[in-house]
């Protein structure tokens, strides 16, 4: 949405059609869930060179530091622009705007809304709502890309759509595309994204041939709300240790104690490692967040949302310890683009958490990812408001009516089990070379055992999307297999590694 509402700012008067394609309402996404807020130097005592040198700590020297210093330094100006669309942002007494401090910061710099950042989003769908170029499609899923020509002159021109109600198949063509489809959470058995985070627009991309990066890097956030069931997981913010919360064991003691020097503060990786090694050590569920230093008053009121959803389950935050465990949280890697959104295939951007802009290397620094989901669609809509052309009426082809059905077939329901188990257990938190090995013939086997259903050409939605999350498994299990060193959220355990 930041993309379209920069490009229509930047036509002008220019006759521009802009339409958005979403699979689902635009309040189910990690943006709109999210709990966190912006990075962003916005006081004296804060500097840019900080910044640079967290986000870089933090992904492991693996960004690209042009990137990260203009990204960073954009920080303000973005949050300006956002409180001059209506954006309200918590302040301090003085007025001021009040920064949270979160992982892998050296200093409180995070814009927020309580704790819900989903205000942003609000702001820009309004916008969205209210320009007379922009049209909001939901309930249409993008199934692939259309390319044309060979070689140096193959462009994508377009993208093949399901609408999710009818199950009518349309080509529809565009000067530009644009991918902005997030990550792909359900690829294991815990996370904190929603069930539409299948991995979408990457899979695309790789069908496309159309180059990604950093796939080996997926972050996992280490407190989730613990649940027995799996699927999505409620979010406790890192926000809440920032004002004072600590993690402890099963038995009481203080984790992070002579694990890191930002003790629980530490990177999400480093923290997520040491919950899952005492996990392991001790058979536990989850661990604790005690979040007594806080009090339940002030608890409530600066993290409401949180509050609710723990009391929801009979527990009161700053009297009650929280049951916690980690979750996958976030692609750090995706299809490779240059700081303007440019991919490797003309005419087709990516944008978010679907793309890998270099800024985040082989982890993400906490709250840099709306900072860039905001400043690289301004630079991108600045480079492509030249290359657009207007399409004439032809623009949408219809292919096929109908090739949904509501019914999923107990084989297709049993893989994607089979894929989140194995990706939980082999490419997630602490990996070896064997588990890797062992997960990429799963894999295959997989591939395999779905290739009849999909040339049926009858398909379900979960069809569709095991297609997906399969393409990104593959992508990110053999990147995982050829990364050279533990690094980052790549961490393998084998004696030889690093």
């Amino acid at each position: 949405m930041s993309f379209a509402t920069q490009l229509v700012d930047l036509a002008g008067d220019r006759a521009l059609r802009i339409r958005i394609l979403s699979k689902a309402a635009v309040e189910v996404s990690n943006s709109f869930a999210a709990q966190g807020g912006v990075a962003a130097v916005m006081r004296p005592e804060d500097s840019f060179l900080q910044h640079v040198k967290d986000t870089i700590m933090v992904g492991g020297g693996r960004n690209d530091p042009e990137v990260v210093r203009l990204v960073v330094r954009e920080g303000p100006k973005i949050i300006r622009g956002l409180i001059g669309l209506g954006a309200r942002f918590d302040a301090d007494p003085t007025g001021q705007l009040a920064l949270a401090r979160e992982g892998g910061h050296s200093a409180a710099r995070v814009v927020h809304h309580r704790d819900h950042t989903g205000e942003i989003v609000r702001v820009l769908r309004e916008r969205v709502r209210t320009t007379k170029h922009i049209v909001m499609v939901e309930h249409e899923r993008v199934i692939d890309l259309l390319t044309e020509g060979e070689g140096a002159d193959r462009q994508c021109v377009g993208v093949r759509t399901m609408n999710l109600r009818s199950g009518d198949i349309t080509d529809q063509f565009a000067s530009l595309v644009v991918l902005a489809t997030g990550g792909a959470g359900q690829l294991y058995e815990h996370t904190t994204n929603p069930r539409t985070a299948t991995g979408d627009g990457v899979a695309m991309a790789i069908r496309a041939g159309v180059t990604v990066r950093d796939m080996a890097f997926v972050q996992f956030h280490p407190t989730a709300l613990c649940t027995a069931e799996h699927g999505p997981c409620f979010l406790i913010s890192e926000a809440v240790r920032g004002a004072g919360a600590r993690l402890r064991r099963p038995d009481g003691g203080l984790l992070m104690k002579g694990l890191h020097p930002m003790g629980d503060l530490a990177p999400r990786n480093v923290v997520a490692r040491s919950i899952h090694a005492e996990l392991r050590r001790t058979g536990a569920a989850h661990v604790w967040l005690d979040a007594s230093p806080i009090g339940t008053t002030r608890f409530a009121h600066e993290f409401p949302a949180i509050d609710a959803r723990c009391r929801a389950t009979g527990l009161v935050p700053g009297r009650d310890p929280i049951p916690v465990m980690p979750a996958a949280h976030y692609m750090c890697g995706g299809v490779r683009t240059d700081s303007r959104g440019r991919t490797t295939l003309p005419r087709l951007l990516a944008l978010g958490e679907c793309a890998s802009s270099g800024l985040h290397g082989a982890d993400r620094l906490a709250s840099n990812s709306l900072l860039e989901a905001l400043v690289i669609p301004k630079r991108a809509a600045e480079a492509a408001i030249n290359d657009l052309a207007v399409l004439g009426p032809e623009a949408m082809r219809p292919v096929r009516e109908n090739w949904l059905t509501d019914r999923t077939s107990s084989s297709i329901i049993r893989a994607s089990a089979t894929l989140r188990h194995v990706m939980s257990m082999h490419v997630g938190i602490v990996r070896d070379h064997e588990g890797m090995e062992q997960a990429l013939r799963t894999i295959a086997r997989l591939e395999r055992s779905i290739a009849p259903a999909w040339a049926r050409r009858r398909w379900s939605l979960r069809l569709i999307e095991l297609r997906d999350l399969l393409a990104v498994a593959r992508s990110i299990t053999e990147a995982a297999i050829a990364e050279p060193k533990s690094i980052g959220a790549h961490f393998v355990k084998d004696p030889a590694y690093a």
